[in-house]
């Protein structure tokens, strides 16, 4: 058994900075959906796959080959067909979207820095907590009292998000940020599909097509990766002595 986490780290810098990007990442995404078409917005915020894998390649030291650069291209063509963004509507307001989605590609490569000797629980751990420090010099001047629903809605966000940051930082151990930047596509996918269920969003064929495109390259990608990886397994094995 695991045991209690204790959160010890070695390494607080890192837990420091990651918090850093990702609540200023945070603070300009809100800002931007209170300024701008929240539809453009969205459309925009998905460039963060493409930062990361940059990131990755140019940071990390991994390697992105032709096929994952592919599902990536691929996935944002799925995006567009989605939204369908205004190009024309673009304004000084989508810098700072643009601006968000770099902060937390670069957020997501310090996170993958930290697999190396920290455990899921003690990353999200430091960056809840120095994102709550963050948070109150911000949130003072603007405070208001909290319903029960609005604090019962506070949980499920907190507790959703929680999950969502470990088992994020759990893939990272596993696997390279190139081969899970694809992924995030996937987000607009399920998003379409809960508006649709909890608000009474329409689905026309768009969104039809362009969630069929975001998930036939998530699979593509996954498959390549099971596929290499067995290819790497069985070449390991033939070289072992016996």
């Amino acid at each position: 058994m695991r045991g209690i986490p204790r959160f010890h780290s070695k390494r607080i810098s890192g837990h420091f900075w990651r918090a850093t990007f990702g609540i200023c990442a945070m603070e300009m995404w809100f800002y931007s959906i209170s300024i701008m078409n929240i539809t453009l917005a969205t459309a925009l915020s998905f460039t963060t796959p493409i930062f990361s894998t940059i990131i990755a390649i140019i940071f990390l030291k991994e390697k992105a080959g032709i096929r994952r650069w592919s599902a990536i291209a691929i996935g944002f063509i799925g995006m567009l067909i989605i939204l369908r963004p205004d190009i024309s509507g673009i304004s000084n307001a989508g810098w700072i979207v643009i601006g968000a989605s770099l902060l937390m590609a670069c957020s997501g490569a310090m996170v993958k820095g930290l697999t190396s000797s920290e455990s899921p629980e003690t990353i999200v751990f430091y960056m809840s907590l120095f994102m709550l420090i963050w948070s109150i010099p911000v949130a003072i001047p603007f405070w208001q009292p909290f319903t029960i629903a609005q604090m019962g809605m506070a949980f499920i966000i907190a507790l959703c998000s929680t999950i969502a940051h470990l088992l994020i930082a759990r893939a990272l151990i596993k696997t390279e940020l190139v081969v899970f930047a694809p992924f995030d596509f996937l987000r607009l996918v399920f998003t379409v599909a809960l508006a649709y269920i909890f608000l009474g969003e329409t689905i026309d064929s768009h969104t039809i097509t362009g969630s069929t495109v975001i998930i036939a390259s998530s699979i593509y990608i996954a498959y390549r990766e099971a596929k290499l990886k067995k290819t790497n397994a069985l070449k390991k094995k033939a070289i072992s002595p016996i």
